[in-house]
């Protein structure tokens, strides 16, 4: 909002800007006219008890008339815009500077929170992995030959099976979630030293291959 204000008070027939909404205020005015801040929150005061007043009815903006002083007042973002001009310069001058100021604001604005959706939305690829060679599987097994004995071959095709992998189109990473899932499995028969000794063996020859 600070942003919209500092566009408004460009235009040489504005001597004053205020916006509030809730407990934000904020006022903006040029070395012909300033209002001290005390009356900027009353006049927020004033008019938010006038706004809950008039109930339901619903305005975009409307025009306050003072001895010399003009403040012409919008909605916008659920706040109040204010501005501040001379009597003698014509409302539809100033609903017009607004407009035109709000619409580039606006346009700007939208333009951004799209770009920032478009940017969140953009799938970085993810990095493919080399596929190891099918040999990795012979080596895997001769570690857990030496581990589990007979049992070594039976442990070997469960895991297989359960995790659906295909030797010739394997990645790092399923094979080191196999090595992990070998590890499980033999630690009942071999006692969780000996499988923590036996993953280790196999996380160097699969990082090997990688």
């Amino acid at each position: 909002m600070k942003e919209l204000l500092q566009e408004l008070i460009k235009n040489e027939l504005v001597l004053g800007l205020f916006y509030f909404k809730g407990e934000e205020n904020l006022f903006s005015f040029t070395e012909k006219y300033s209002v001290p801040e005390s009356r900027i929150k009353r006049i927020a005061l004033v008019l938010t008890q006038t706004m809950d007043a008039l109930g339901a009815m619903v305005f975009d903006s409307f025009l306050l008339e003072g001895e010399n002083k003009r403040v012409s007042i919008f909605k916008y973002d659920d706040g109040y815009c204010g501005i501040i001009f001379p009597k003698n310069i014509a409302f539809s001058s100033i609903k017009s500077i607004y407009q035109k100021v709000i619409s580039t604001f606006v346009g700007v604005e939208v333009k951004a929170k799209e770009e920032v959706k478009v940017k969140s939305s953009v799938k970085v690829p993810e990095k493919e992995e080399r596929i190891l060679s099918s040999s990795i599987f012979e080596k895997i097994k001769e570690i857990l030959s030496e581990y589990l004995g007979d049992f070594s071959e039976t442990i070997f095709e469960n895991q297989m099976s359960d995790m659906k992998i295909a030797t010739e189109s394997a990645t790092f990473s399923e094979v080191q979630k196999l090595c992990f899932s070998l590890q499980k499995a033999s630690a009942m028969l071999i006692g969780p030293s000996f499988a923590r000794e036996m993953i280790d063996k196999l996380l160097s020859v699969i990082r090997d291959e990688e």
